[in-house]
C-alpha cells in the first residue's frame, strides 16, 4: 500500500502472526488430520456471507465488501444462484462513463436527510414544495421494516427494524446516526402541511426508530454505530486493514448525541422554557453528563 493511503500502520507484531499463520499454520491446516476443523471454518464463513448477501439483497453497505462477498460466491459456483445475483447488481455501482469507468459506493440516506433539513431551515416551503415532498417519500421508503431473517443473533446481528441505513432500504444495516437523522426529518415533516409535503409517517414506525437508538445506548450513555458496543479493546490489535482504525469492535460514537442535543435546544420557547420542561431538564442533564465523557 502507498505511504498516502497508509491510515492505519500494522504493529510489527501483527504483521509477524499473520505470516505465521499463512506461511506455517495454513499448510499444516490443509493435511488430512486438520483439514476437517478447517473445513468447517470455511463452511461457517460462507454461510455468513450468504445471510449477509440474503439480508442486503446483494447490496453490500460498501463496495469493497460487495466485490469480495461476489468473489467468494465465484470460487464456491460460478454457475451458481448466488454469483448470477450479484452480477445481476453490478450495474448499481459500476458503470462506464465518457471519462473511463466509474464506482458509486452508495447512495447515502443521511446525506438527504442532511439537505433537507437545511432546505427546510430555509423557510422556502411554497417555492420548493414538490421537492420536499419527494425527499419526504423517499426517506420514509428508505427506513428499513423488518429485522432481519431467522435467528440473526446467531450471525452476530442486531434489530433492524425502524432504522435508516447508510444507504437505501435493500442495505438492512441499521445504523444509529443515520436513524436519528432520518426520525429528525420525519418528526420536522409531521409538523407540516400533509397536502404540502405527503402524509406523515404513522406513530409505530416513529416508536420503532427510537426504540432501536436506544437498544444502541451504552451503559455510559453513549450511542454505537451498528451494533451495541461491550467487547475488549484489545481486539483492535487484530485489526487487519491498513487503511481503517478502530474497526473491529464497536465504539461509542457522540454524533447521535450532538444532534439529541442540538434538537433539545432548538425546541427551547421564547420565554426560555422547555415544552414539558421537567422532562426536557431531566435529558438536557444527561446528555451534558454524556457528552462531557467524548
Amino acid at each position: 500500500m502507498g505511504f498516502e493511503d497508509l491510515y492505519y500502520p500494522h504493529p510489527l507484531l501483527q504483521d509477524l502472526m499473520w505470516d505465521s499463520l499463512y506461511v506455517c499454520t495454513e499448510p499444516i491446516l490443509t493435511r488430512w488430520l486438520f483439514n476437517k476443523p478447517r473445513q468447517k471454518a470455511l463452511e461457517v464463513t460462507v454461510k455468513h456471507i450468504h445471510y449477509e448477501d440474503e439480508n442486503c439483497s446483494i447490496h453490500f453497505h460498501w463496495v469493497c465488501g460487495e466485490v469480495l462477498c461476489m468473489l467468494e460466491c465465484w470460487v464456491e459456483d460460478p454457475n451458481g444462484d448466488y454469483f448470477k445475483k450479484h452480477l445481476a447488481r453490478i450495474p448499481d455501482y459500476i458503470w462506464v462513463a465518457e471519462d473511463g469507468m466509474k464506482m458509486q459506493a452508495l447512495v447515502v440516506e443521511w446525506d438527504i436527510g442532511f439537505v433537507l433539513q437545511v432546505l427546510l431551515a430555509c423557510n422556502m416551503t411554497d417555492e420548493i414544495g414538490p421537492t420536499l415532498e419527494k425527499g419526504h417519500e423517499f426517506v420514509q421508503e428508505s427506513q428499513v421494516e423488518d429485522n432481519p431473517s431467522g435467528d440473526f443473533k446467531s450471525v452476530h446481528h442486531h434489530i433492524s427494524k425502524g432504522s435508516w441505513t447508510f444507504s437505501d432500504q435493500d442495505h438492512g444495516w441499521q445504523v444509529s446516526d443515520c436513524t436519528a437523522e432520518g426520525l429528525k426529518c420525519c418528526l420536522l415533516f409531521s409538523t407540516m402541511p400533509p397536502e404540502i409535503v405527503g402524509a406523515k409517517m404513522e406513530p409505530e414506525w416513529l416508536f420503532d426508530s427510537v426504540n432501536i437508538i436506544l437498544s444502541l445506548q451504552s451503559k455510559n450513555g453513549g450511542l454505537s454505530a451498528w451494533k451495541p458496543a461491550g467487547f475488549s479493546e484489545w481486539l483492535e490489535l487484530l485489526n487487519p486493514t491498513e487503511i481503517f482504525s478502530d474497526l473491529v469492535i464497536e465504539h461509542e460514537d457522540p454524533a447521535p448525541l450532538h444532534g439529541a442535543a442540538n434538537l433539545l435546544i432548538n425546541s427551547q420557547m421564547e420565554d426560555g422554557d422547555f415544552p414539558q420542561q421537567r422532562n426536557y431538564w431531566g435529558l438536557l442533564e444527561k446528555l451534558h453528563v454524556t457528552l462531557c465523557n467524548f
